[in-house]
């Protein structure tokens, strides 16, 4: 996500990404056609496959700012600054990796990316890595022992027993599709090849990262019809902490929509790696 401050309240907008298959560029006319489409992917269930496809190159604006940095008004650490260049729009694949992003954009909920960002390493201590079996498997007294814990900080997750909870609640979920995917095709049914939670994702994207055309940071949106889709999907299966704007965050975040304004170093940058 990206934060900017307003008069020291912090306002959001969207997010982005993408994998090397087709290339779709959609401007602010043709908003109703890219913000649908599903995806593909798997692995083995509580241990999916987090296959790391190439980071954008990203490079500088001509006053040597990006335009994310344009956007921050304030000062914009050099984790936010490396997460933007690296992983913001990069696109993810593997229920291990989509589930930790997904459990951490339910935790930035009400509050800014900055933060969450910042207790990312605290969040993987304290989550077993996102091991989605290991999560699962946590008890009442783990999450306790997660919310009586001293101090506070960067050293520490957000204590608020819902989105604590939410995480083993969803890692139970994403063992359920597998559960349930066996369940319909049989022993003799192939997993997906990342993940049957980052199927389950990128097909809200038809497998492939949706390059959008957005005319300025400005024009990228909070929350799509394909988010809300998506949300609506989640709940269903009962995850928690899914709400549209989260959803279309992971979209933008893990690359299913690359959302860096048309123009700028990252979408040109995007464009190319996404031709090859």
């Amino acid at each position: 996500m990206v934060a900017t401050r307003r008069g020291g309240a912090a306002a959001t907008t969207s997010k982005l990404s993408r994998p090397a298959v087709s290339v779709k560029a959609c401007g602010k006319a043709t908003l109703s056609s890219q913000r649908s489409k599903p995806a593909a992917a798997a692995a083995t269930p509580g241990k999916p496959a987090t296959a790391a496809p190439r980071a954008p190159t990203v490079v500088a604006t001509a006053g040597g700012r990006s335009w994310f940095e344009e956007l921050y008004s304030g000062a914009m650490s050099e984790e936010y600054k490396a997460y933007m260049r690296t992983e913001w729009g990069a696109e993810k694949r593997g229920d291990q990796a989509l589930f930790e992003k997904l459990s951490l954009e339910g935790a930035q909920a009400g509050l800014s990316w900055a933060t969450i960002l910042a207790k990312r390493e605290a969040y993987r201590r304290a989550f077993h890595g996102f091991d989605v079996a290991k999560c699962a498997a946590m008890s009442d007294s783990d999450i306790d022992a997660l919310l009586a814990a001293p101090g506070s900080g960067p050293d520490k997750v957000v204590r608020h027993r819902g989105k604590v909870t939410s995480v083993r609640n969803n890692a139970r979920c994403v063992l359920r599709l597998a559960e349930e995917a066996a369940h319909a095709g049989g022993s003799a049914a192939a997993p997906p090849p990342h993940g049957h939670l980052d199927a389950l994702l990128w097909s809200f994207v038809g497998g492939a990262p949706q390059l959008n055309a957005w005319p300025d940071a400005k024009s990228i949106p909070a929350e799509t019809e394909t988010g809300t889709r998506m949300s609506a999907e989640l709940k269903r299966r009962g995850f928690s902490f899914v709400g549209p704007k989260i959803c279309y965050s992971l979209m933008q975040s893990c690359g299913l929509v690359v959302d860096h304004p048309k123009g700028t170093p990252e979408w040109e940058a995007a464009r190319r790696r996404l031709a090859r």
